[in-house]
């Protein structure tokens, strides 16, 4: 069992308070103006991590992401152009879990996804065919 400590309050009030993932950055920019130190909150979420406080996964990027663990595992959708996401209500791997189970006898405990895509904000389609592209014509303003 963990120590409390200021650091750790903080980050677990900011997991608390949000409904999607999170990088170490984004945790450290909402307390940065507390005192707060970046090392800091890579210790608390490594510390959390170990303890099963939190799940940690990584974006496309390989940049570590972290939610609260709830004890209900959740996937998310990401856009690879805004970077939204958008957290799904139900598991669609359920069936999959249950085919690897009945055929293979393994229990699948825990499932952990970022599925990437495109929004339905920033779909667009490119005259090449492509549903999202970079060229000059999809840029925002």
């Amino acid at each position: 069992m963990l120590k409390n400590t200021k650091t750790r309050t903080l980050v677990k009030e900011i997991l608390q308070s949000t409904t999607t993932p999170l990088t170490p950055a984004e945790i450290y920019s909402k307390l940065q103006s507390q005192g707060v130190t970046l090392s800091s909150v890579y210790r608390t979420l490594e510390a959390f991590t170990k303890e099963d406080i939190v799940i940690k996964a990584n974006d496309q990027k390989g940049t570590a992401l972290y939610t609260l663990n709830k004890d209900d595992h959740c996937h998310y959708l990401e856009c690879k152009n805004c970077h939204k996401k958008i957290k799904l209500d139900y598991c669609p791997y359920h069936k999959i879990n249950h085919q690897l189970s009945h055929k293979f006898g393994f229990e699948v405990d825990e499932t952990n996804v970022v599925i990437y895509g495109v929004c339905s904000n920033c779909k667009t389609k490119c005259p090449s065919g492509r549903t999202y592209c970079n060229h000059e014509h999809n840029k925002k303003s």
